[in-house]
């Protein structure tokens, strides 16, 4: 199962642990095979040995996952300087000296190109890279008439795929932007701002999935509906704060007694529900323990706080309204009863 990354740091951080070390033995393999044997490449040798001792100490920052956005701004200032130096070093030294091609340029600007949209925002992403185009345009211009034809067309190339990336990079940004707003828009939408569990319209959708699959014979499930006893008085004696504490903290306290099947979500208010793949009668034990749960805990300044249920089973025939309905009415049991009980039914 793939990694879930929780922000868009940690993936940018999990990239960059795989991919230096890539980049580290490119530059050590580029000295060894090339610069070394050529005086012609003397600069390009000093460059990628500055750049080596960089982002060995770059990838140790990285993997202590201390200060990873000057990590990022730090690189993409060496790398175009890395960039700008090497190229008008290939045109001097290495192109008007008879090669007819930029070579390793073309392989390695979609990468840089991409770091550029990744470690800036879009908008700074595309005047940053378009000014290295245009920096990289002043040699070729300037030494135009020295070029052979196939010098021509390498630079042509060059220049026109810099756009492209460039054109491709921005609009793909642009989509990952309003894609990922989409999805907190959506995600939003499904839940509790508060408590950041599942709130009504999720449980509705839970509620009608599962209404479905019992209809067909595929099993059945029950509800618990439970709400704070006296949670208007937490909130006149202490203030909202604490009532949304209380509200959070008996999050905490329910989720850590659910497994990965039973479905909680906050109805409204003080009310909450949570949705068991079991028969009645297991969802009632877990009422039971959910209750007792809450009765033992401690609240912060509120202290004892306690809750009362209602368990209803599904029937055939059943709607999500009839169904909570009957899971209500055993709730408003529980508090005729005196509170702090577990009601069916």
């Amino acid at each position: 199962m793939a990694k879930q990354y929780k922000s868009l740091t940690s993936l940018k951080r999990a990239i960059y642990l795989w991919v230096i070390p890539c980049i580290l033995v490119s530059l050590l393999l580029n000295n060894f095979l090339q610069n070394n044997a050529n005086e012609d490449f003397f600069i390009s040798s000093i460059l990628n040995t500055v750049l080596m001792a960089w982002f060995s100490v770059s990838w140790f920052m990285i993997f202590m996952n201390s200060k990873i956005r000057f990590i990022e701004i730090s690189n993409l200032f060496l790398v175009s300087l890395y960039h700008i130096i090497t190229f008008y070093d290939a045109v001097y030294s290495v192109i008007l000296k008879g090669h007819d091609s930029l070579g390793d340029f073309i392989i390695w600007m979609p990468i840089f190109m991409a770091y550029i949209f990744i470690t800036l925002k879009n908008r700074q992403g595309l005047l940053f890279s378009l000014m290295l185009v245009a920096i990289t345009l002043i040699p070729g211009i300037l030494n135009f008439g020295k070029f052979s034809a196939e010098q021509i067309d390498s630079f042509t190339q060059f220049y026109l795929a810099n756009i492209v990336y460039i054109v491709a990079l921005y609009f793909a940004r642009h989509l990952l932007e309003v894609y990922s707003e989409l999805a907190v828009a959506k995600r939003d939408a499904y839940i509790d701002s508060l408590t950041g569990i599942a709130n009504r319209h999720q449980i509705d959708k839970w509620l009608g999935h599962y209404i479905e699959k019992s209809e067909s014979g595929k099993g059945s499930f029950s509800v618990a509906f439970f709400d704070i006893d006296h949670f208007k008085t937490v909130n006149d004696l202490h203030g909202h704060q604490v009532g949304d504490a209380v509200l959070k903290e008996l999050v905490k306290l329910i989720k850590s007694e659910l497994n990965r099947e039973e479905l909680f979500g906050r109805w409204g208010g003080e009310e909450f529900i949570v949705i068991i793949k079991k028969p009645e009668e297991a969802a009632v034990e877990l009422a039971e323990r959910l209750r007792k749960r809450m009765e033992s805990h401690h609240f912060p300044i509120a202290g004892k706080v306690t809750s009362s249920f209602g368990v209803a089973g599904f029937q055939k025939g059943d709607t999500i309204i009839t169904l909570l309905d009957r899971a209500d009415k055993a709730l408003y049991l529980s508090k005729h009863a005196g509170r702090n009980k577990v009601e069916r039914t």
